[in-house]
């Protein structure tokens, strides 16, 4: 018996098969769209990610552990660790470890800044009770509105992506990046580092206590955690140290001698008919 599928079948069962077979690796959660690919220690989903460029191309991340988030309702912490607070604007974690040092490889100001944030049950997304009324700041400096950001639904470990949408949204793990642009704010954000060293995140509900927030989740339990302080990736081309210079200039100097051995031991001979 020969079978026959016509070209809309063969379309629509292909469709099928891409819809129930979700995609195995999820790139959108770990290149940010400020700076590109995050460091190799950082995890695919989970607690907050901080991406720092600076205007000659320094970069600076950071990332905030699950397990050092809050958890609960803005009135109600079940998740009491240091750097997180109940209230509205609710601080649902803090990161540390912005010393002098490390802004100092920040000096030549701040071109842009994205966070990666991971949260089960955000309740943002279209339909969701807290659609377009949740806002996002760090230091008090407003970044953007959580309903607004493209992210990313997957399993507990970062490895499957599920769906894609905006905003985060109910009984899911979503992570999405907030990006920010502003050069005033950009500013502001650099001068509260420099005061205080830390990011204070936080976020404003208009009708607060309404919703369960678990910013804890998104990591498998042998990572949960996983943090890191800031940690500082040069430029691409970024000037050679004078150490660098030197060992070029003494490879030079071999390559140089080398040659003039070749040349010294050359011998010229001449053919007579």
């Amino acid at each position: 018996m020969t079978l026959r599928l016509s070209t809309a079948s063969v379309t629509g069962l292909a469709l099928a098969l891409m819809m129930a077979v979700p995609a195995s690796a999820t790139p959108e959660t770990t290149t940010s769209p400020n700076g590109g690919a995050l460091p190799s220690g950082v995890t695919r989903v989970g607690g907050v990610v901080v991406d720092l460029k600076a205007n000659d191309g320094t970069r600076v991340v950071s990332q905030l552990s699950a397990s050092q988030m809050y958890r609960g309702f803005a009135n109600v912490s079940e998740n009491p660790v240091p750097g997180v607070a109940t209230g509205n604007p609710l601080l649902f974690g803090t990161q540390t470890g912005f010393t002098p040092a490390v802004l100092a490889n920040l000096a030549s100001g701040l071109q842009s800044a994205s966070f990666r944030i991971t949260l089960f049950d955000g309740d943002t997304s279209p339909g969701n009770f807290d659609f377009n009324q949740n806002t996002f700041s760090v230091n008090g400096i407003l970044v953007g509105n959580w309903s607004d950001v493209v992210t990313y639904e997957t399993n507990a470990d970062g490895t499957t992506l599920l769906s894609t949408s905006t905003g985060f949204g109910n009984n899911i793990l979503s992570t999405g990046f907030f990006s920010l642009t502003d050069i005033a704010k950009l500013t502001s954000l650099f001068d509260s580092l420099v005061a205080t060293g830390e990011m204070r995140f936080t976020l404003f509900d208009d009708d607060p206590n309404d919703n369960f927030f678990d910013f804890t989740q998104g990591v498998a339990g042998g990572l949960i955690n996983v943090g890191t302080g800031p940690v500082v990736t040069p430029p691409s081309g970024a000037v050679p140290e004078p150490s660098t210079w030197a060992l070029m200039l003494l490879g030079f100097g071999a390559v140089g001698a080398a040659l003039r051995r070749t040349r010294h031991t050359q011998r010229v001979r001449f053919a007579f008919g």
